[in-house]
């Protein structure tokens, strides 16, 4: 497995690097986000490690770059907790967020827990397709529809989709949630809040009505069906990174 890693604190990058060849990976180093940018490009890794403060291409301007062309998998590492650059992260398509300090062994286990959710995932998932309302899933192609507008989702974003479509109308509790989407135990409400938030603003899900993703307080999330659009009916244009409207708008559901 090819993983590439960002940080331009070199001592870091050294000791981080080391650590995830001993768990047997192959790391490509990059000691800023230009040079993470160019090297993403050219050799193609598995799963993507950016620190956030770097200098220049910061990692959350190389997520967001990374995002408009690629599902690459990110994984973001930063020494900021508070929960506005959290958001920040997952609302540019990072799937998972690492707070500094952290342990090699542990990020090592978070790098094959969602490098083997995104490879498996087409592979080993029962049903083909899912049909909710008019919404279409392709687990092959790895393609959401809603009705003539295809929007593109990360891997983890795609498995959390899939397990509320095919429970479409049960409660899916935050725990499972976790575990299928991450494959790792955490107790952090907020990883399922931002990525909820933002498969609802990519499918333009109608809030609180049917077709919409409703939390359940205290015990999970629940698709609700919609019935499917007339034919030939296109819906509004899907909003990616950059919509300041939609920002301030995820802000405030997970607030």
């Amino acid at each position: 497995m090819k993983i590439l890693l960002a940080d331009d604190d070199r001592d870091l990058l050294d000791v981080t690097a080391y650590a995830l060849r001993r768990e047997g990976f192959n790391v490509l180093a990059a000691s800023d986000g230009t040079q993470a940018l160019q090297r993403w490009e050219t050799d193609q890794p598995d799963l993507v490690i950016l620190d956030v403060g770097m200098p220049g291409t910061s990692g959350f301007e190389v997520c967001r770059r990374i995002r408009q062309d690629g599902a690459t998998p990110i994984i973001l590492l930063s020494g900021l907790t508070s929960d506005e650059h959290v958001v920040q992260g997952f609302r540019l398509g990072a799937d998972d967020y690492v707070t500094k300090p952290f342990s090699p062994r542990q990020l090592a286990a978070r790098v094959r827990a969602l490098y083997r959710r995104s490879a498996t995932l087409g592979t080993t998932e029962p049903t083909r397709e899912v049909q909710v309302g008019d919404m279409l899933m392709d687990v092959d192609g790895h393609e959401v529809r809603r009705g003539n507008v295809a929007c593109r989702l990360t891997p983890t974003e795609f498995r959390l989709l899939y397990i509320l479509a095919i429970n479409m109308g049960r409660v899916v509790t935050g725990a499972r949630l976790v575990e299928y989407g991450w494959g790792y135990d955490t107790n952090d409400v907020l990883l399922v809040k931002t990525h909820i938030c933002r498969i609802r603003q990519k499918l333009r899900l109608p809030r609180s009505r049917p077709g919409d993703i409703v939390s359940v307080p205290g015990v999970g999330y629940r698709l609700t069906a919609e019935p499917p659009t007339e034919m030939g009916q296109t819906l509004a244009p899907v909003a990616f990174e950059g919509d300041s409207a939609n920002a301030s708008s995820m802000h405030s559901l997970v607030a």
